[in-house]
């Protein structure tokens, strides 16, 4: 049986691959930074900085969506999940 090649990634730090597993965990479902932040014990710019890295490698996307905050005020939450290609890379 021979190995199936994949693309390699491009060269990225070792928190965006942690990012990426965490991405690839949840099985391509939309995951909010506050999550990643509790599961990885970084803070959310630690988180932002290695998920945009991952998506201009391609291999994550963005969604926001726009709520009320328990004050009133409009604000949003982002999310990230994995794209095909980084689940089949990792």
């Amino acid at each position: 049986m021979t190995a199936k090649k994949h693309p390699p990634l491009p060269d990225l730090s070792d928190r965006a691959h942690r990012v990426l597993f965490e991405l690839v965990l949840r099985d391509g479902e939309w995951v909010e930074v506050a999550r990643i932040c509790d599961s990885l014990g970084l803070n959310s710019h630690q988180i932002r900085r290695a998920a945009n890295d991952l998506r201009a490698a391609g291999v994550a996307e963005r969604r926001r969506d726009y709520v009320r905050a328990d004050t009133g005020r409009r604000t949003h939450r982002t999310f990230f999940r994995a794209t095909e290609t980084s689940e089949a890379s990792a």
